[in-house]
């Protein structure tokens, strides 16, 4: 037998398409819930098709990367939305462990999409294709040996073995390599949706959405490298001021009515100014926020994900939070609560600080995502 698997097992999907599973990984190649159905849901209605559609005589070829070429189903999908929509595709495949045809050919791909026979043996035994609509090419390496050029694809196929069976493939590195290829705009979308593969995405820089599943998964995952060429910067500095209360230390905290969003807790702190460093807008900002300097003790954090403004959709917010430390007693008044800000009597604006305990405040309880982040960071430098 010419390709890796020394012994490939048949079965039969929920829509009577047929599958493979690996002999090794003890994975199957598609889902056992239909593997025709997942093909078309995922890589096709949520990958190409909508490029597809949309496609206009003298635009340039729709570029498609497929990670996990696998037994083939993926690129067949490609060339019947090809055919359908006349769009020009252009699509490689990275698949480091090619089947063999002999391995594939009783799958019977050939009658469930409607391409020839011939065409499919091809891309098994030749590793491309060439149609005035449609090209094709294997590239036998593994993904981070691939040479994939810069903002080059509109779309990738993201079909890696699930992350329980191969879990290098969904880390943060994989997922940086795949927004270094994609086109701003461009999307990758995958069957996973699982929560670490969704966070690796998050911290590669993608936007991610959770979208309806295939037959047998409630959802999937579409992640889209973002452009926004009109969008700002927002840099906002925070501090995190401990002090030693009873029976424990304690966090300092701003509860502030926001227009928009009503009532939030945060920690005080807010935009960088122009001419300023951050340590420097932090100073000002404890001058402005809390009346008396702070002084700052060392960098906490500095955001890893992307937030966009609650204020200005086209403001990306990144946030940097210093440890900092009161010089003397508060000069402001410090026993605010939450229910300060609440209430259609509460002008907007208005503040009110507080201390919260450290032990047992979860930084769910923050209202914004960068301040739950630098929270949870907080902590786990805490507990080392």
């Amino acid at each position: 037998m010419e390709g890796d698997l020394c012994a490939v097992e048949l079965r039969k999907t929920k829509d009577d398409s047929l599958t493979l599973k690996h002999p090794t990984l003890g994975v199957h190649y598609h889902s056992v819930h239909g593997a025709w159905s997942e093909t078309q849901h995922v890589f096709g209605q949520e990958g190409l098709r909508p490029l597809a559609e949309a496609w206009s005589e003298g635009d340039a070829p729709i570029r498609v990367l497929e990670v996990g070429m696998g037994t083939g189903l993926n690129v067949l999908c490609a060339l019947s939305i090809a055919s359908a929509t006349g769009a020009s595709v252009e699509m490689d495949s990275l698949e480091p462990h090619p089947l063999a045809w002999d391995e594939v050919e009783s799958l019977g791909y050939d009658a469930l999409t409607g391409v020839e026979r011939e065409v499919w043996q091809q891309i098994h035994e030749q590793g491309g294709l060439e149609f005035d609509s449609f090209s094709f090419r294997r590239v036998e390496k593994e993904l981070l040996h691939a040479d994939l050029p810069e903002r080059h694809y509109d779309v990738v196929f993201f079909d890696a073995f699930a992350p329980t069976a191969e879990p290098h493939m969904w880390s943060v590195g994989v997922m940086d390599v795949m927004r270094h290829c994609l086109k701003p705009g461009g999307w990758l979308v995958t069957y996973c949706a699982q929560g670490d593969a969704r966070r690796a995405m998050l911290s590669a820089g993608f936007a991610v959405e959770r979208r309806p599943g295939p037959p047998g998964k409630r959802e999937m995952l579409k992640a889209v490298r973002s452009h926004y060429p009109q969008g700002k910067i927002n840099v906002r500095v925070y501090m995190v001021v401990i002090r030693e209360g009873m029976p424990g230390p304690e966090v300092l905290v701003s509860y502030e009515r926001l227009p928009k969003l009503g009532g939030v807790m945060k920690f005080p702190g807010g935009g960088l100014e122009w001419g300023e460093g951050p340590a420097a807008c932090l100073r000002r900002e404890a001058l402005e926020e809390l009346g008396q300097p702070v002084a700052i003790d060392r960098l906490c954090h500095i955001s890893e994900q992307a937030y966009v403004s609650s204020f200005d959709d086209t403001h990306q917010v990144m946030a940097v939070h210093y440890a900092a430390r009161l010089l003397d007693e508060p000069r402001f008044d410090d026993d605010g609560v939450l229910e300060d800000v609440f209430g259609k009597r509460v002008p907007l604006m208005h503040q009110a600080l507080g201390w919260r305990p450290v032990e047992g405040l979860e930084p769910s309880e923050f209202f914004f995502g960068s301040d739950r982040e630098a929270w949870a960071a907080w902590l786990a430098q805490m507990a080392q």
